[in-house]
């Protein structure tokens, strides 16, 4: 089962930048044999760990414009985004591992931080 998603120049805005999960966005084109390189992988990482990280890839051929927007000059591209920020860039293909290497770190306080706001917020409730 594939549990990435497809992002686009419409959807990129609400799915991305507004998440409340940290996203991992591969910037690829439909043609680019190392584009293809990747797709196990992320949807291993998609199935890993599904309650605290969104794994989308965008299609530049078909969204140019994101690729412009965040500068994208080779490809494959990975961004991690952190409540709408980069905060990791990953460029060209690369191993689950070495992928995992540079997000567990962020993942972890991420979902850290996700637990303190949902344990603050049950908290001001009661």
């Amino acid at each position: 089962m594939k549990s990435t998603i497809e992002i686009n120049e419409a959807n990129f805005e609400t799915e991305v930048l507004r998440s409340t999960q940290p996203v991992l966005v591969e910037f690829i084109t439909g043609w680019s044999p190392p584009s293809t390189f990747l797709d196990g992988a992320l949807d291993e990482i998609a199935t890993e760990f599904l309650d605290c990280l969104k794994v989308a890839t965008v299609k530049l051929d078909r969204n140019p414009n994101l690729g412009l927007w965040y500068g994208i000059r080779s490809i494959p591209t990975m961004l991690f985004f952190v409540d709408g920020e980069v905060s990791i860039g990953i460029f060209g293909s690369a191993s689950k591992e070495a992928i995992l290497s540079q997000l567990r770190p962020v993942i972890n306080s991420a979902a850290i931080d996700q637990l303190n706001n949902v344990r603050d917020s049950r908290i001001q409730a009661a």
